[in-house]
């Protein structure tokens, strides 16, 4: 499981294209989301911009995307 950060003038667009494809949960007051592997094929296939971020068990965190 990774975590993104999902920009906030993109996130209706991003927001159902996760939950389509799967369980998505929130771990952060701001926009922050764990998504599977899977996910974040979709994502990437899609074009769709996110931030990997730092996963909530303290691993670090990837680049932009999107």
């Amino acid at each position: 499981m990774k975590a993104i950060r999902i920009p906030e003038e993109h996130w209706g667009k991003v927001w159902r294209a996760l939950v389509a494809s799967g369980p998505i949960s929130r771990i952060s007051p701001e926009p922050v989301y764990v998504v599977s592997e899977r996910q974040l094929r979709l994502l990437r296939r899609k074009k769709l911009p996110f931030e990997l971020v730092a996963a909530p068990d303290g691993r670090g965190a990837g680049p932009t995307h999107g």
